[in-house]
Formats: structure tokens, sequence, C-alpha cells
């Protein structure tokens, strides 16, 4: 079975893949990704779980990828953008529970990082999970019926943030 993954690029056939999710947590990173001006970006869903739905970029973490190494990558595939010149933090693991279109559950445990960048992001380049990309203010997405996982961050990210300059907080 490992050989055969390895010759896919060590994707899993979807059917298989789909009693995986039946049956089991997947291990997944989650990404705050906050510019210098202080705005956080988050992703509108494609897809199930949480389809149409605001949240942020990321995904599942590869065998043999540590969760920061994970984080990196899915900055870029989901954003265009590179790690270089951020700062990436650890905030939080979570468990995150969510229905899918056909009334099943998706359990991942999410590792949260924070990832602060040094000035504006640059054009994103959305990857087919995503509908849109929006960057604003925590105070402006909590205007928004988010999530609880989603809502509680951005929340987080407020408190964290108290008396911080949008200059200071863009630079973690």
């Amino acid at each position: 079975m490992a050989d055969a993954l390895a010759d896919r690029g060590g994707l899993i056939p979807s059917e298989f893949y789909r009693r995986i999710l039946a049956v089991m947590p997947i291990v997944c990173v989650d990404l705050m990704v906050i510019d210098v001006d202080g705005r956080l970006l988050l992703l509108q869903r494609r897809r199930e779980p949480a389809k149409g739905h605001w949240w942020f970029p990321g995904g599942r973490v590869h065998l043999g990828e540590t969760r920061a190494e994970s984080a990196s990558r899915k900055l870029n595939e989901e954003c265009g953008l590179g790690p270089d010149h951020c700062t990436i933090t650890e905030l939080i693991t979570a468990d995150v529970i969510l229905s899918d279109d056909q009334g099943g559950l998706r359990h991942a445990v999410s590792t949260v990082f924070r990832v602060g960048m040094p000035e504006r992001a640059p054009p994103l380049q959305l990857d087919e999970h995503s509908e849109a990309a929006e960057w604003r203010s925590p105070a402006a997405w909590l205007r928004e019926n988010l999530h609880p996982f989603v809502h509680r961050l951005v929340a987080m990210e407020i408190d964290m943030n108290k008396g911080v300059t949008p200059d200071q907080a863009g630079q973690g």
C-alpha cells in the first residue's frame, strides 16, 4: 500500500480516503494570516465541509511533514504566499468537528498558526478549494456569521492585540 501511495505522489485514492474520514480524525493546520495593517485573511470554501463559509487557509498534514512545514506549504498552495519574511507562531491545537452536506461528520485535529506578514500581501493566487478571499480587520470579520471555531480564533486575535498598533500586530 505504501508503495502505491508513493507512486501517486502520496495521495490516497478518493474512495479509500472517504472511508478513512468516516471513521477517524485527520491532522490539519489552519493559518491566521495577518498583514502589516492588522487585516486578517479568510477564504470562502468551495467544497465541504463548511462549503460557502469563511475559513482560514489550511489543510491536511502530510506523512513525514511537521505541522510547521505543513503551515508553510499550505500558505503557498492555498494563497500563493511564501513563508519568507513571515513570522509563523503556533497558537493552539483544537478539535474541529463539522457536518457535511450528506449528514456525515468530519473531524480534524487542527493546529492553528498565526502568520504575521511584514507588509501588505501581493494579489493572492487561490487554489481550487476556495471561491474567494478577503482581507478585513478582525473586528469586521466578527460581524459575519462565522463558524464558532473561526469566531473564537478571530476574537482571540483581537484580545491578543489590545493596545497594539496595526504596525506591531503585523510583525507577529
